[in-house]
């Protein structure tokens, strides 16, 4: 059987480049994505560029607090939250979603030795524990997935 950290670690990798039961993992839906439309302002006032930097820098976050950083910060709806991001060509763009691969190779490498007792320790700096944060980082990659998903369709019309 297992173990809740297990669960958590196969999400987290599910959603990122597996096959994920509702559609495209993130990896699969942003290899897809030509950067030559990923400045455009569609709808609201959020790229797709800015939307995966927005991801990129809250796995930074839990990459930074599980590295016992106290004092690391995201404050939402600041400019380290929502990063103001111009693409500008392809190896740019490639750059970026080799940004959010790191993340993700970063977090299973700090997570792989871990164990259960990891979700009920208190985050350095915060009022919260790992389990909040580590099973909500596939959630918030998959709710702006259809976000990115939803630009880009919305770009190609």
């Amino acid at each position: 059987m297992r173990t809740n950290l297990e669960y958590i670690i196969h999400d987290l990798k599910e959603c990122f480049d597996g096959k994920p039961w509702y559609g495209d993992a993130v990896m699969t839906k942003l290899d897809t994505v030509d950067w030559h439309i990923v400045n455009d302002c569609i709808y609201g006032d959020k790229t797709i560029a800015v939307v995966l930097r927005h991801m990129i820098n809250w796995r930074i976050f839990v990459i930074k607090k599980l590295q016992g950083d106290a004092d690391y910060d995201v404050i939402i709806d600041t400019l380290n939250d929502w990063v103001p991001i111009t693409i500008g060509n392809e190896k740019e763009w490639e750059r970026l979603k080799q940004g959010i691969r790191q993340t993700q190779k970063e977090l299973l490498e700090l997570l792989v030795d871990s164990n259960d007792a990891i979700l009920d320790k208190k985050v350095p700096g915060k009022n919260y524990v790992f389990g909040a944060i580590l099973r909500s980082v596939a959630q918030h990659d998959i709710y702006h997935l259809g976000q990115i998903a939803m630009l880009s369709s919305m770009t190609k019309s």
